[in-house]
């Protein structure tokens, strides 16, 4: 009988497989609504930016609690087909640097048959403020593409080797998948349940646009707390391994200190009964969160990550593409975090509990300043 673990490491797997980029995340957004229709009590809307809520039936507050994760991965999008489908044009939607390109292997998803790989033949526009990075690609084979088709790196489907899952796509599916299995955990015993909803936004790669938007649009009320969880470039400060990490902030900006302290308190309250749970605390300054967009207009947000390996899949060693690899172990953990945080962090009082201490402090050597 498969356990829980198993679940969520199929999970993991399948969401981690599937093609997806800025603006065309249909196939992500699919299984998470065949998802939402195979759970009991949870209702799923769409704003009008394509954002994606899942929320308990019954559940009301004016300020719930948001785990989000974004829908999208560094891809390509074809712009032009030429030669009979022998040979495309495509724009790449994400940050990859431009010695990447010339010679990598892609996949074409044509709205009309099968998959097609073919090969980046060159690099039309390097990488410019504002402007995306546009490559020729051949085929193997002609191929029924239009404009507007999805087109990613030619990798392999996920698969969990000695302790690591190596995947088309971690950021941010394996965030996904983690918001996702929790929330189950949560749903099998709702009692004490406060207002936790799931939100997925779209076009993060291309500078936050999904959530953006739901944050102006007003799809996310503005008492929410919001908890970003990403997948950020692992440092040797921050290992692969070393558990996931409440992330202080990144290369833009510092997160919500308060919100911060209270999932560092929920953290410390699992390593209190479980010793064998492990997570880190760091400033993760390799690329920039939704936390940062949310904070700016308004909300109250940290972020929780995944340290990743080839980040954006850069194999910065072999300077080629590749898959994109964290712990199985700090996913797992991951979910055991967030189902903590949704049932305990409107309880957490960690920075009152530290003006205690200091005011404890402060009357038991006051005498020093006399």
């Amino acid at each position: 009988m498969a356990t829980m673990r198993d679940q969520h490491q199929a999970i993991l797997k399948e969401l981690t497989s599937l093609p997806t980029a800025a603006g065309l995340e249909a196939d992500v957004i699919a299984w998470i609504e065949r998802w939402a229709k195979g759970c009991r009590n949870v209702v799923l809307s769409r704003d009008c930016y394509g954002n994606v809520t899942i929320k308990r039936k019954g559940a009301r507050s004016k300020s719930p609690i948001y785990l989000t994760a974004h829908l999208d991965h560094p891809a390509f999008v074809v712009t032009d087909v030429r030669e009979d489908g022998r040979q495309l044009q495509a724009e790449f939607r994400g940050g990859v640097h431009d010695a990447y390109f010339k010679g990598s292997q892609v996949r074409v998803y044509p709205k009309v048959g099968r998959p097609t790989k073919g090969t980046i033949l060159s690099l039309d526009r390097k990488r410019e403020k504002d402007l995306p990075q546009l490559v020729t690609v051949r085929v193997d084979r002609p191929v029924a593409a239009l404009a507007g088709d999805l087109m990613t790196w030619a990798l392999p489907r996920s698969v969990i080797r000695k302790g690591l899952l190596h995947a088309p796509a971690c950021d941010d599916l394996a965030a996904v998948a983690a918001a996702v299995c929790a929330y189950e955990m949560m749903l099998a015993k709702p009692k004490g349940l406060g207002d936790v909803r799931l939100l997925f936004t779209r076009a993060e790669e291309v500078g936050f646009i999904g959530a953006i938007a739901a944050a102006k649009g007003g799809t996310i009320p503005k008492g929410s707390t919001l908890v970003c969880l990403e997948n950020s470039k692992s440092m040797v400060e921050s290992p692969i391994g070393g558990g996931p990490i409440v992330r202080v902030g990144d290369r833009i900006s510092i997160f919500e200190p308060s919100l911060t302290a209270r999932l560092v308190a929920v953290a410390e309250s699992i390593v209190i009964d479980d010793k064998s749970f492990k997570y880190q605390r760091k400033l993760m300054p390799g690329g920039s969160c939704e936390a940062t967009a949310f904070r700016l207009y308004g909300y109250i947000s940290s972020c929780i990550c995944l340290p990743l390996g080839n980040y954006h899949n850069m194999d910065e060693r072999a300077q080629r593409i590749a898959p994109e690899s964290i712990s199985v172990s700090d996913f797992h953990h991951l979910v055991q975090l967030l189902e903590r945080v949704g049932r305990d962090l409107e309880r957490t009082q960690a920075e009152q509990d530290l003006i205690g201490r200091l005011d404890a402090l402060f009357e038991r050597e006051r005498r020093l300043l006399d």
